[in-house]
């Protein structure tokens, strides 16, 4: 067994990011063919699908990326209590793998450049990632191949 790769930490996490985004653009193609060649359209409804799904994910992705409130902000009866959340129990920047991540990490060459998912960038940054790729998939679908012109 091939033991993992000691590359800085930057250079796993844009190659995590970079997979992650790929797996997800190949997909959303995937669905996208699948859902308009059943509905008797053609590429150009794929094109169409991968613009629709590519801003639904970068409103998702941008929103996901907002940072959580650090205090609580209670108004009644003219007073305002200000408390902060930090009673939580969570850790700081733990991470749980999603079965679609954990699925992504098998992609190669992930494999090699294994990285923690504490250590990955948040999800809602790859999925901002992915939904450019996506955004740029269906303009490529245009403006290259022609699809729709």
């Amino acid at each position: 067994m091939a033991e993992p790769d000691q590359s800085p930490r930057r250079f796993r996490q844009a190659i995590d990011a970079l997979v992650y985004a790929i797996v997800v653009t190949g997909l959303v193609f995937f669905i996208g063919a699948v859902v308009c060649f059943t509905l008797g359209s053609d590429l150009v409804g794929v094109k169409y699908f991968l613009f629709l799904v590519g801003i639904l994910l970068f409103g998702y992705g941008t929103f996901a990326l907002y940072p959580s409130r650090r205090w609580k902000v209670d108004r009644s009866e003219g007073r305002v209590d200000v408390d902060r959340n930090t009673e939580t129990g969570e850790v700081i920047g733990a991470r749980e793998e999603t079965r679609f991540q954990s699925a992504v990490q098998r992609v190669p060459p992930l494999p090699q450049y294994s990285i923690p998912p504490e250590e990955r960038l948040s999800p809602g940054a790859k999925l901002f990632i992915a939904s450019v790729f996506v955004l740029l998939a269906s303009f490529l679908m245009e403006a290259v191949f022609g699809v729709g012109v």
